[in-house]
Formats: structure tokens, sequence, C-alpha cells
């Protein structure tokens, strides 16, 4: 069984956390934008649920250096 990752697997984590920053980046701009209560609060939520999955997958990937 295979334990360490490719280098194609490698890249393929590194661009998933270039899409989790620009979606954290894009849910706290909707968020800031945003007049409705509910819909400030959804997008606050998305953002911080990208920038976990983000923290995650940087700290996974520091981790196979």
């Amino acid at each position: 069984m295979q334990t360490g990752l490719t280098s194609k697997d490698l890249g393929i984590l590194e661009d998933q956390l270039g899409h989790e920053a620009m979606a954290n980046h894009k849910a706290a701009a909707y968020a800031e934008s945003l007049q409705d209560p509910q819909l400030k609060a959804l997008a606050n939520t998305l953002a911080a649920h990208h920038k976990k999955r983000y923290e995650s997958l940087f700290n996974y990937l520091n981790g196979q250096q």
C-alpha cells in the first residue's frame, strides 16, 4: 500500500487549496455587500467553512513536504 502522495496528487491538492482560498474570498466579499441579514449570515458561514477547509488542507500539505 502506498503511503505517500505522488507529485500529481500534490498538484491536485494545491489546486484545491487555491479554489478554497478563492471561495473564501468571494463569500467574504458577498457578505460585506449584502444587506439582508439572513443572506449576510449565510455568506459569512460559507466564508468560514471555506477558510476552515483551506487551513486544514494547508496544514496537511505542509506536513507532506
